[in-house]
């Protein structure tokens, strides 16, 4: 089957999720204690709006038709998800926006302003999975949503702690007991959900029988290897043995916040392919 969406596609729902997980990692340290890691909040929201706006750009060459945006803007159809999307995308860059014109001074940011832009995010984060749901493709079934969200949250939140590599609010970050409880409680619900999406191939009709047939021919080695092992169980398996005081967190984390970062990327790359396979 000829493929229509490349990896232009699949870097625009890398990117974007990156920056959404990386603008509420910032949302949640900016109402836990903004003074202690400001250096983090502030590179996590200067870099969200900056990824989602890259991988929008490589979306706008992937269609082709720049123009069909302003069209889809001004014939707006609230029962298309592209309408839709560019709305939420919009309102959620504009938001995210005026949060970095008051980047400078932390403390003079609007709290309700933050939260509103929060919540536009995660909405956001959740209609890039439901974009593909929307399609009616089987592969592309109601899990699909929840395992983007998860992989955009903790890849977000490792890329801004990772950029944060050099700061205080790093260190002070780091040596909380609870970021390695934290980050195992999502991956584990991500490796739970991405399970729930392969059982569902295997327990539906025949068409999802197929699916699975290809899944396991042609993307074995993506998803176990790289989604699930490298994405997945090797950082599961480092902030365990953190929190069994086996090794410190700080001599461990960047390593492993790569693995996750690779993990993800794979994982929206081996969806969306994939999908248009079957």
């Amino acid at each position: 089957m000829e493929i229509l969406w490349d990896y232009r596609v699949v870097s625009d729902l890398f990117l974007g999720g990156v920056g959404i997980g990386a603008f509420l990692f910032g949302a949640i340290l900016f109402y836990l204690n903004a003074s202690q890691y400001e250096s983090i909040i502030k590179k996590s929201w200067f870099i969200s709006p900056i990824l989602i706006i890259v991988g929008l750009v490589l979306l706008i060459t992937e269609l082709g038709r720049p123009l069909n945006i302003v069209k889809a803007l001004v014939n707006t159809n609230p029962t298309s998800f592209m309408s839709i999307g560019i709305y939420l995308q919009g309102i959620c860059l504009l938001l995210m926006l005026l949060v970095l014109i008051k980047l400078k001074n932390i403390s003079e940011i609007s709290k309700p302003l933050v939260y509103l832009a929060a919540a536009f995010a995660g909405l956001v984060g959740l209609y890039h999975g439901f974009l593909l749901t929307g399609m009616g493709n089987v592969v592309w079934n109601s899990s699909v949503p929840l395992i983007f969200f998860l992989s955009s949250i903790v890849a977000g939140t490792s890329l801004s702690l990772v950029i944060s590599s050099t700061s205080e609010g790093y260190k002070k970050a780091l040596e909380s007991s609870k970021l390695p409880l934290i980050f195992n409680a999502v991956l584990s619900l991500q490796l739970i959900a991405i399970f729930s999406w392969i059982y569902t191939l295997t327990s539906s009709n025949a068409e999802a029988n197929a699916a699975y047939s290809v899944l396991m021919s042609s993307y074995s080695m993506e998803l176990w290897l790289l989604v699930i092992l490298i994405g997945i169980i090797v950082p599961l398996t480092m902030f365990t043995l953190t929190m069994m005081k086996k090794i410190e967190l700080k001599s461990i984390f960047l390593p492993t916040a790569l693995c996750i970062l690779v993990g993800s990327f794979f994982l929206k790359h081996l969806v969306v392919y994939f999908g248009q396979m079957v």
